[in-house]
């Protein structure tokens, strides 16, 4: 059986947060470090305290590289004394110590630093998504080329040791498929080598890309370019829970101080496929607006919008609204990235002038969508597995697209289609 780790983003995420919320959960920092050894980068030690963030226990793990981040000999990184809103989860500093440090580490040096190491395949290859994604997304940000691009604050040797050592600790838990909660966003700026740039800088937002994000009203860097990285590369889907049985969890924590906890918190345990009733857990968002003062008769195309915004689901249902008049609910099920379109598709064809919006959590059974041939052509079906039995139904586009080419009833089409669904 699989194992997954969900993520839970509470403050944020950065690298170091992620390697400590998996030593929170179990994983041996010791054999890390051991492995960590043998990749050739010197002058490192590694950090490990038990802090409390808003009344939350969670484990502080961080590389302290004297020269880098400003970090001297001996110095402990945690700021205990002070709180500073800007600052997010790591240092942002640039300190010009030797050629590598003024114009970064390329992409190639990095994957030969990994390649050189006695990290295992799977953990390589990992680490090496994980810098090769990131290289895409500075690439972009700065209009240049992976091969050209340069890391500055993510070429340190603390920011290659955290991806590495999440890779490690991920692999040590037998961990197979990686999810995420949806990206916490604080507001303010953020102080980077190339100068002050909006929250989440370029890099970061670029690795959002497509994923569902949280406005949390915080001032403060929630999740850095390293842990947005992580989840890019690993994530298949952002923001979706998986239907698990969670069997460790681990908080790891952030450098700053935050109205909300600066935690990261993680689950691991066996994933529930089929033989297990084949349900998932993913989050969607509920839509509805009141409208009671526009003809019937254009609630067809503001339907049929809404369903090309992206919602997995759009109705009406009769009500009564202000004034006793008798209205409708315009209500759609959207999923988190296409839930603004949606809404904007509800304003923009009906009469009304907001919509109501909730985020929901719901059970769904996971399904395959195969092809048939038919004398009637190809036809599409899912399968969903339910307590173990396959539950076979055709794809009713295609169903309506056949009985239009025919002009046959559709149910006699379906009836007719059904014998070429295969049984096992």
């Amino acid at each position: 059986m699989s194992v997954g780790a969900y993520f839970e983003m509470i403050g944020g995420a950065s690298g170091n947060m992620i390697l400590g919320a998996l030593v929170d959960a179990g994983a041996d920092l010791d054999a890390i470090e051991g492995v960590l050894r043998t990749i050739p980068v010197e002058g490192w030690t590694v950090v490990r305290k038990s802090v409390v963030k808003c009344g939350i226990a969670a484990t502080y793990v961080d590389f302290v590289v004297p020269g880098e981040d400003g970090h001297a000999g001996g110095q402990l990184p945690y700021p205990y004394d002070r709180h500073d809103p800007h600052e997010g989860h790591t240092r942002h500093h640039h300190h010009a110590h030797g050629e590598q440090h003024q114009h970064g580490r390329r992409l190639d040096e990095i994957v030969k630093t990994i390649e050189a190491s006695q990290m295992t395949q799977r953990q390589k290859t990992r680490a090496e998504a994980i810098y090769t994604r990131l290289a895409q997304a500075e690439a972009l940000v700065h209009g240049s080329t992976t091969e050209e691009i340069a890391f500055h604050e993510l070429g340190q040797i603390d920011a290659i040791l955290d991806v590495a050592a999440a890779c490690i600790a991920l692999d040590q838990l037998g961990v197979d498929a990686v999810y995420c909660s949806p990206y916490p966003v604080g507001e303010g700026a953020i102080s980077m080598f190339h100068g002050i740039y909006p929250n989440p800088p370029p890099a970061t937002a670029e690795l959002m890309r497509g994923a569902p994000t949280v406005a949390t009203g915080v001032r403060g860097e929630h999740v850095t370019t390293t842990g947005a990285a992580v989840f890019a590369t690993l994530v298949e889907r952002p923001g979706e829970r998986p239907s698990m049985r969670y069997e460790r969890s681990g908080y790891g924590a952030g450098t700053s101080d935050f109205s909300i906890p600066n935690v990261l918190r993680v689950q691991i345990g066996p994933l529930l496929d089929g033989t297990s009733g084949g349900l998932r857990i993913d989050t969607v968002v509920v839509l509805e607006t009141n409208v009671d003062d526009m003809s019937p008769q254009y609630f067809e195309l503001a339907l049929e919008r809404v369903y090309e915004a992206g919602a997995f689901e759009a109705w009406l249902t009769a009500t009564t609204t202000k004034k006793s008049r008798p209205g409708l609910v315009f209500s759609a099920i959207a999923p988190l990235d296409r839930a603004e379109a949606c809404a904007r598709a509800m304003l923009a064809h009906t009469s009304s002038l907001g919509v109501r919006y909730r985020r929901q959590e719901r059970y769904v059974l996971e399904r395959e969508i195969a092809t048939v041939k038919t004398p009637l052509g190809d036809v599409r079906y899912k399968t969903a597995t339910v307590e173990g039995r396959p539950r076979r139904s055709l794809e009713y586009d295609d169903v309506a697209r056949i009985a239009r080419e025919t002009g046959r009833p559709p149910a006699d089409v379906a009836r007719e289609l059904e014998r070429y669904i295969p049984i096992e």
